[in-house]
């Protein structure tokens, strides 16, 4: 694949704005080491054999004094260390400058950086770097970016899994797989006379089945990998003063939400991302659900409304002192706003006697695979149950709890589908008596799908948009 990248030295911070205690840049390309040594004083009576970071071993470091090369203006104290092609992160040579992490710092080091001649990195050069230079490959490229971000555990424990190569290798194996396949249809193509020739037609039909199932396990771990990577939105709603706010703040370990005894406290939607049982949480807490006069209520009803539609799962919290026909108007008003997402009902505000005499009234109204949930505002008892719901929807989506192999990338999940295409194209091909010329150029196409994964067949068009989406100085 060609690209226009050279390999220019660039330069970033590999650390987040703001004051820190350190701060990171990093430089990559050739003459990296040339550019911070024009910058770097180093005391030779503590380092006597020091003659110049290009000439420091891989995998050292030195400290020093930062000069700005324009005026020799002291900068800062700095440790260097130097990370020699190709055993870099990016494959390059890499050197890093660890500083003070001031705002004022980071501002003078970059900017002495710069004008020794560094360019100034586009976001994810450093990881895209790596991926032109064999270091990682597209799917552990993308993968840095999803550690990055990952807020909980077992979103960090996918992103890590994928970063080690888990995606890519199960990807690889059902790529060979179908590299096998095509090369029986050569060999029945090549010597029709040979004895396995013969067999080719049902040992085929059966290796595309087998390629198909597995790679349909594969695709099935995608709505788990999603909710792992994007995290799941889940939207408290009901009545007003039901203790929505409460459950909320309940699930968030602190209070988030005010909570109050007036109806109608909660006017906008209230947002909190939260961990539960290793999982991201995106927590919607919205007003009351009632008819009112009152403008800026409506208005919180109306987002409160449009949060529903929007959400992964719904949490339907029901005040125990509802009444009889008030509380078959209000399930029949739950089912209806959440009919395409899975719903449970929180029966909850007081204490827990209260709230498990509510969950029977509402057991009665509704189908046993809609989960009731008794819950005490008051002592959190039965928060476990609420979490329990929530991890069972995650669990539900095609992944063993412990399995390393998950697709929580799109890109990667279309890939597969479009693959799962063109193999049950081959399948029925074959069932029809198409020549296998033809069943072999469907194969070819699955498994070029497939590479798109990975990044041995893509184009500079798709690397560009995934490294756009990287922050820079990774």
């Amino acid at each position: 694949m060609e690209t226009p990248y050279l390999d220019d030295p660039i330069a970033a911070a590999a650390t987040p704005p703001g004051t820190s205690g350190i701060a990171v840049f990093r430089v990559s390309g050739v003459g990296s080491g040339a550019l911070v040594d024009a910058l770097l004083r180093v005391s030779r009576e503590d380092f006597p054999d020091f003659h110049g970071v290009p000439g420091m071993p891989g995998y050292t470091c030195v400290f020093g004094h930062l000069h700005d090369p324009r005026d020799d203006r002291f900068l800062d104290e700095a440790v260097v260390t130097h990370f020699a092609a190709p055993h870099s992160y990016t494959g390059e040579d890499v050197v890093e400058v660890a500083v003070h992490g001031g705002p004022a710092v980071r501002r003078a080091v970059l900017a002495a950086l710069v004008s020794s001649g560094a360019r100034p990195a586009e976001p994810g050069e450093f990881t895209r770097r790596a991926f032109l230079n064999g270091k990682l490959d597209l799917a552990e490229a993308e993968a840095v970016m999803d550690l990055i971000s990952s807020e909980a555990e077992r979103s960090r424990a996918a992103a890590a899994d994928q970063l080690r190569g888990a995606v890519s290798e199960e990807v690889g194996l059902v790529r060979d797989r179908i590299i096998l396949l095509l090369a029986l249809i050569e060999m029945a193509i090549e010597y029709p006379d040979h004895d396995e020739a013969n067999e080719a037609e049902p040992s085929l039909r059966e290796g595309i089945v087998a390629v198909e199932e597995r790679l349909a396990r594969l695709a099935a771990t995608f709505r788990t990998g999603r909710l792992l990577r994007e995290g799941m939105s889940v939207v408290i709603a009901g009545r007003p003063n039901a203790g929505k706010s409460s459950l909320l703040n309940r699930l968030a370990g602190y209070d988030r939400a005010i909570v109050s005894e007036v109806p109608g406290t909660t006017r906008d939607t209230v947002e909190e991302t939260v961990g539960v049982e290793g999982i991201p949480v995106h927590l919607v807490d919205t007003a009351g659900l009632r008819d009112s006069a009152d403008v800026v209520e409506r208005l919180g009803v109306d987002r409160a409304r449009k949060a529903l539609g929007e959400a992964d799962a719904v949490l339907w919290v029901v005040d125990p002192s509802v009444g009889k026909e008030a509380l078959a108007a209000e399930i029949a008003e739950a089912l209806q706003s959440a009919v395409s997402v899975p719903l449970a009902f929180v029966a909850g505000k007081n204490d827990l006697p209260a709230s498990e005499a509510l969950a029977d009234r509402i057991r009665a109204h509704v189908s046993r695979s809609i989960p009731v949930l008794p819950f005490s505002a008051l002592t959190g008892e039965g928060l476990s149950g609420v979490a329990s719901f929530l991890v069972s929807l995650v669990d539900a989506g095609g992944a063993e709890r412990k399995s390393a192999v998950v697709l929580t990338n799109a890109r990667h999940h279309r890939a597969a589908a479009a693959a799962l295409d063109h193999l049950a194209e081959a399948r029925e091909g074959l069932a029809r008596g198409l020549p296998f010329d033809v069943v072999s150029a469907v194969l070819r196409e699955a498994a070029t799908r497939l590479s798109e994964i990975t990044g041995d067949e893509v184009s500079e068009s798709v690397v560009q948009e995934i490294f756009a989406r990287f922050c820079v100085g990774k």
